[in-house]
């Protein structure tokens, strides 16, 4: 059974992509992990981190009623909560590792938010090791028939597409692979389709000319003209899709408001 992990700040948006992680995996076919992480400087002495009781005993409560919302709005069956202290990308990052996850599911933007990512969504897609659904907030969440995957020409491994795999054969869903040229449609074969074909062996998928002016600008385009209902990419720290999550240009993006994305992590050999 597939765990996945919903860090919640009790929001419309956390309750939004909790809803859809629900969509996604399943009621009965996945156990799912609401998270709250608190972190203030004034309870962060040279002992370490530790959470005062009022607050604890608040973040206890918050949480105990998200999670009986969460299972009576959804029917989920298996729902579990832990709140913790800290920043919460370290705090994901921690658990992933300890407790493990299959994925994160979250809302692209908190109550603050105001660029494509929020500034913990954001650290939380650079350090998780396994992947990230970030969902738009108050989106309009439908049932997922086509899938769009990045592809840059560079490295992937099977396990790098698993979950996409998992997803898209439990929905039967199309996965559309594209690699975004720029101003034009590329007229040359994708060199990567070869690869692409053994890797989604026994998924449905099929290959997409992308275009723009830019990354964004381009899967913005495809994912319209395609009537994607969800945007894949793979996440590395340098490259093709590096600018993607570089906070000092986040304020220029506009990935497809009502699009969740699906942010794969890339496997180092």
């Amino acid at each position: 059974m597939l765990r996945i992990l919903i860090p919640t700040d009790f929001s419309s948006n956390a309750l939004c992509a909790a809803s859809y992680a629900v969509q996604l995996f399943g009621k009965r076919e996945a156990t799912y992990i609401l998270m709250h992480a608190h972190y203030d400087a004034g309870y962060a002495g040279g002992m370490g981190y530790s959470m005062g009781p009022e607050l604890l005993k608040a973040s206890q409560e918050g949480l105990a009623l998200a999670a009986k919302r969460f299972a009576e709005s959804t029917g989920a069956d298996h729902v579990e909560q832990e709140v913790l202290f800290g920043f919460l990308s370290t705090v994901v990052n921690d658990f992933v590792k300890e407790d493990g996850a299959a994925a994160v599911v979250m809302g692209k933007r908190g109550e603050t938010g105001s660029a494509l990512f929020g500034s913990n969504t954001t650290a939380v897609i650079h350090d998780c090791p396994v992947p990230v659904v970030a969902v738009p907030d108050q989106a309009r969440l439908r049932p997922l028939n086509r899938i769009l995957l990045a592809a840059d020409h560079h490295e992937v491994l099977p396990e790098d597409l698993a979950l996409l795999r998992t997803m898209a054969l439990q929905h039967q869903a199309e996965v559309q692979v594209t690699h975004i040229a720029m101003e034009t449609p590329t007229t040359k074969p994708d060199r990567s389709e070869v690869l692409y074909k053994e890797l989604l062996k026994g998924v449905d998928h099929s290959f997409v000319e992308g275009y723009g002016h830019d990354v964004v600008d381009g899967l913005e385009r495809t994912a319209r003209k395609r009537k994607a209902d969800m945007i894949a990419i793979l996440h590395r720290q340098v490259g093709f899709f590096a600018r993607l999550f570089n906070s000092s240009v986040a304020k220029e993006l506009a990935l497809e408001a009502d699009l969740p994305l699906l942010v794969l992590q890339h496997k180092t050999t």
